[in-house]
């Protein structure tokens, strides 16, 4: 189904369709238009139009029309005082009914009419001074407010009062203007505004049938841009590189300039006449159609940004606002954080002040010095002040200078004392225990003083015996080792031998096989003691040399071929095909994979797949190593590589809880970091290298 909806094929078809029915709707009314302005110019019998859009006929222009400008010429002929040619010609032009008017002695009438033939008529006016009687409606012309002040359409001003009092003067009874016309003679008339009629109702109903279907192309159109049949991302075009405000703005250019350009040529077609008319609208109908297709397009892009999701990006206005936005939410928070923190530090500030006042009396003695030299201080000077008034004030300044050199000096030895503590506390940070803060002054300086040098003397004893201690244990460990490798390997021997004969009871070749198997893994757990052992003492030598870590995977990964197969484990490799160098211990290194793979083949589900990647991470080299864990690892990825410490609590395997701790002892021997990651049952270590004698080029 995608297939179809999202095809080009049909989006075109759906575009061009959307095009062909916007043309052909402003065709059908340009044509519409065009004949209208040929109905006005043509138009007979002095009417401006045949249809303006009335409801019914008695409503109509055409019908109403021809009354008012018959009313207003009879009333100008009446006034004149009689007929005259021109007056005849127009009101024999605009008027093709019967009439008959009144006003004193004149008459001017081309029927003898009653009031009573009038009204029976199918439409009729009859205007006396007293009332007006009438089916039709009457556009204003003066008739009415000069014949029936009541009946009044002006405002209420000086002009009209005068022009009614005027028709009183003039007005006699039996003065009238009555006009009617019968079915037959307003037949012509009923037809070409029916005609007019039907014209303007078809191509309203044609053209709103064509922009139905150029709606339902576009909507379409609207539902499926960006798409694709064979996905579901949104894909953009070149178009949609535009910024969104000045999407709109071309949109609402082409838009305007579009309807003035339509108005300034309906202006100019209501006066041309012949092919000209016709070719101007073809030009125009052209425009149109071309401005709709851009419009159209530039309405589908902003869709489909809003389909990416990239309507705010695309957006200057926005991505401005949206900046704005976050740079005050930061300023909000910065601003509660400050004064939360200054809250705080207030709060602190008091109970430290009154803790310190309170609890600590060398604190205490600081404080009383400090209050008690300021106000001293301000005594003398105030003692001085008072007697430089007076002409007498040698002796309150000679005190003021003797306590200001004593307290110069008190301050003086107190900085210096402080220098020394400062001093001393980072001598002792950098490691120097044995260093010792001297000639510090007396009092809260000199306790502080012999406080630090109560705390070096503390750590380096607690130094000095934790050495001991860790050198006691590598030499207990080694010399163990060292001690069982002698004895292991007559065990070894021994019980090989005796695998190789043929014992009676048969159980005693089982126990053979179950002695020599026990005095190998003995013998191996006393080789990884050893070796751990030399390397956490400091005792192993790192021969260091630059290696190819993608040559030692290869390496590894050949010689753990057999057990790996034995576990139907199925190895996926990512390396890339150029060198990847570290500075670092072959050996080393080679042991570290072996462990490492050796796990795998333990501790991996049976027939799962191993990753094994080998990456370039900017200044870095990386080996990466994951597997499926055949148990439940609940144990804390930080502490699996301490020693004899093993994942599988249940001890199942044949593990000795040494290979992880080893395999870090000497990665970070050779300058490396090893990482160890759980997440369910993936069990992934990660190593990472320094890069040897290559430029970074980024991740690969």
């Amino acid at each position: 189904m995608k297939k179809v909806t999202r095809s080009p094929i049909l989006k075109a078809v759906a575009f061009i369709l959307c095009l062909v029915c916007v043309g052909l709707a402003t065709m059908t009314g340009g044509k519409t238009l065009e004949w209208f302005l040929d109905q006005q110019r043509n138009g007979q019998d002095g009417e401006v139009g045949v249809y303006t859009f009335e409801a019914d006929f008695n409503e109509s222009y055409i019908l109403n029309n021809p009354f008012s400008s018959a009313s207003g010429i009879l009333d100008r002929m009446l006034r004149g005082g009689g007929e005259s040619d021109r007056d005849m010609r127009q009101l024999k032009d605009n008027f093709a009914g019967d009439y008959y008017a009144k006003l004193g002695g004149t008459v001017i009438k081309n029927a003898d009419l009653t009031q009573e033939e009038v009204e029976n008529s199918a439409y009729y006016v009859v205007i006396r001074p007293d009332e007006v009687y009438t089916n039709v409606r009457l556009w204003y012309n003066g008739v009415l407010e000069r014949w029936n002040p009541d009946y009044n359409y002006a405002f209420d001003n000086a002009a009209h009062n005068q022009t009614v009092e005027n028709a009183r003067n003039i007005l006699q009874p039996g003065d009238c203007i009555m006009l009617r016309m019968t079915e037959q003679q307003v037949s012509p008339l009923y037809q070409r505004w029916q005609e007019g009629k039907q014209t303007f109702e078809g191509a309203l109903r044609r053209v709103l049938m064509l922009f139905a279907v150029a709606i339902v192309s576009f909507l379409y159109l609207l539902f499926v841009t960006g798409r694709k049949p064979e996905d579901e991302e949104v894909h953009l075009v070149l178009i949609d590189r535009l910024f969104v405000e000045l999407n709109l703005a071309l949109i609402a250019g082409i838009v305007g300039l579009s309807i003035a350009l339509s108005f300034v040529a309906i202006e100019e077609l209501s006066y041309g006449n012949g092919s000209g008319v016709a070719v101007i609208f073809q030009l125009l109908t052209l425009l149109l159609v071309c401005s709709f297709a851009m419009v159209m397009e530039l309405i589908l892009s902003l869709v489909r940004n809003l389909k990416n999701r990239s309507f705010v990006a695309r957006s200057f206005i926005l991505r401005a606002c949206k900046w704005c936005w976050k740079v005050v939410k930061k300023l909000w928070f910065w601003f509660i954080r400050m004064c939360k923190k200054a809250w705080h530090a207030l709060g602190y500030g008091k109970d430290t002040l009154w803790n310190g006042l309170s609890k600590n009396y060398k604190t205490r003695n600081v404080a009383l010095i400090f209050f008690g030299y300021t106000a001293v201080l301000a005594i003398l000077a105030m003692i001085f002040g008072f007697s430089m008034d007076y002409g007498d004030g040698a002796l309150a300044f000679v005190l003021g200078v003797v306590w200001f050199g004593v307290a110069a000096v008190f301050l003086v030895n107190r900085v210096a004392g402080f220098d020394k503590i400062v001093e001393g506390l980072k001598r002792l940070r950098a490691g120097e225990l044995s260093y010792k803060v001297t000639d510090a002054p007396a009092g809260v300086f000199a306790a502080m003083a012999d406080d630090i040098n109560s705390v070096g003397d503390g750590l380096q004893a607690a130094l000095q015996n934790e050495i001991k201690a860790e050198r006691m244990k590598s030499e207990l460990i080694t010399n163990v080792s060292h001690d069982l490798k002698t004895p292991l390997t007559s065990i070894i021997n021994y019980s090989d031998l005796l695998c190789k004969e043929h014992l009676s009871p048969e159980e005693a070749n089982d126990y053979a096989k179950i002695i020599y198997q026990k005095s190998n893994r003995l013998k191996n757990l006393t080789s990884d003691l050893f070796d751990i052992s030399k390397v956490q003492s400091g005792a192993e030598t790192i021969a260091s040399e630059k290696l190819d870590v993608c040559t030692l995977v290869r390496q590894a990964l050949a010689e753990q071929e057999h057990a790996i197969a034995d576990g139907a484990l199925v190895m996926k490799v990512t390396m890339p095909e150029r060198e990847v160098p570290v500075l670092a211990d072959g050996k080393k290194l080679s042991r570290v994979l072996e462990n490492l793979l050796g796990n795998c083949v333990k501790y991996a589900m049976h027939g799962t797949r191993v990753f094994i990647t080998v990456a370039q991470r900017e200044r870095d080299a990386l080996i990466e190593i994951k597997n499926i864990a055949n148990y439940a690892m609940e144990f804390d990825s930080e502490e699996i590589t301490e020693r004899f410490v093993r994942g599988d609590a249940a001890r199942t395997t044949e593990g000795s809880g040494l290979g992880l701790a080893i395999a870090k002892s000497y990665v970070t021997a050779c300058g490396g970091s090893l990482k160890v990651d759980v997440d369910g049952d993936l069990f992934k270590v990660t190593i990472t290298f320094p890069l040897y004698g290559i430029e970074p080029v980024g991740n690969t």
